[in-house]
């Protein structure tokens, strides 16, 4: 099969696990696929994506989105791909690479394939494993996000190619800093286990000084009635409140006029809201893990997952100093990394 030029490569995207509320992956979706597609078709590539039979739920400026027959479930999605996959790449016509996200893993047999890896939280049993495995060894290249996550494949398996592209940090507008008239935290972040919102409402019961906090994202099960009853408990209801989801402007406002972002995952890919806060010049407390780590400036204070002791300290020395300044990289940037993958994995195939 003859392969494109590195200058003009033609990418298909398996996205048919990409139909989620806003968070990190569909974020990284909506942020660096348009950005890619106007790249690659500069140099008289394309890029198109695949995906479920109810579509996306966004746009994707650029992209060419493909419809398939496949449900939103798992179980359609792992039994019908391979075969969705085949019959995108017909109606499209020559495909050179075929990059994926989302386990298990699936290309046609012949084409390079790249795979992302946000995170492994979900590979802690032997099929997730297994999984995983088979997605690094299949793969031509593997990029992740973070170097933190890029530790976690190479322990597992020894990728042909690793790469770590970080997010982007400018998709919120930055908003002029101003001070509300009553003070609050921003906690931003669905509201699920490995974001660790319980440590969050425990530390108000540990500083009665601390400002109310502000919960934003999407609710993941029954954490939303945990964190109430344990605010009723711990006697701080009256200082815990949540908006669910909220257009990028309000986030952007919230991050421009919090006394502090307050953020306590045990478990992140990257960590987007860092950056997020940098970006707004916010005050920032995190907890110590290595994907926080990895990007936020060493003066930012930080503490122990789980520990609510530890986390009302850091807060309150985030809120007594100055907002701390750092390095947020471009999307445009992190768009430009991706299709430097993409064409070197090209390139490589059509060496002798």
């Amino acid at each position: 099969m003859e392969v494109a030029l590195m200058s003009a490569a033609r990418v298909l995207i398996n996205g048919l696990a990409l139909a989620q509320p806003m968070g990190g992956v569909r974020r990284h979706a909506t942020e660096i696929f348009p950005r890619a597609a106007a790249i690659l078709k500069e140099r008289g590539g394309s890029l198109s994506m695949l995906t479920p039979r109810s579509g996306l739920g966004f746009r994707l400026p650029g992209v060419e989105l493909i419809r398939s027959s496949i449900g939103s479930s798992r179980v359609q999605r792992i039994l019908g791909q391979k075969q969705a996959l085949e019959g995108a790449i017909q109606s499209l016509g020559p495909i050179d690479l075929v990059h994926g996200g989302h386990l298990p893993s699936a290309g046609p047999k012949g084409l390079p394939m790249v795979h992302l890896q946000h995170d492994v939280r979900r590979q802690s049993s032997l099929l997730g494993r297994s999984w995983l495995k088979q997605a690094i060894q299949n793969a031509q290249a593997v990029i992740t996000v973070s170097q933190a996550t890029a530790d976690e494949v190479a322990r597992l398996a020894t990728p042909r190619q690793l790469h770590v592209i970080h997010h982007g940090g400018d998709h919120l507008q930055r908003v002029k800093r101003s001070t509300p008239s009553k003070p609050f935290v921003l906690v931003p972040g669905h509201l699920e286990p490995r974001k660790n919102p319980l440590t969050a409402v425990r530390a108000l019961a540990e500083d009665p000084r601390l400002p109310t906090m502000l919960f934003v994202g999407a609710v993941r099960g029954s954490m939303a009635q945990r964190m109430q009853t344990e605010a009723a408990r711990l006697g701080v209801l009256d200082r815990v409140r949540y908006t669910g989801p909220i257009p990028d402007q309000e986030l952007a406002e919230l991050y421009a006029t919090c006394s502090a972002v307050l953020l306590t995952s045990r478990l992140e890919g990257f960590g987007l809201p860092v950056l997020e806060a940098l970006h707004a010049g916010a005050r920032l407390a995190i907890s110590d893990i290595p994907a926080h780590a990895e990007i936020a400036p060493t003066e930012v204070p930080r503490f122990t997952p789980g520990s609510q002791q530890d986390c009302a300290t850091a807060l309150s020395q985030a809120l007594d100093q100055a907002p701390v300044m750092g390095q947020v990289r471009t999307w445009d940037d992190a768009a430009e990394s991706l299709v430097g993958v993409w064409s070197s994995v090209c390139e490589n195939r059509q060496a002798p």
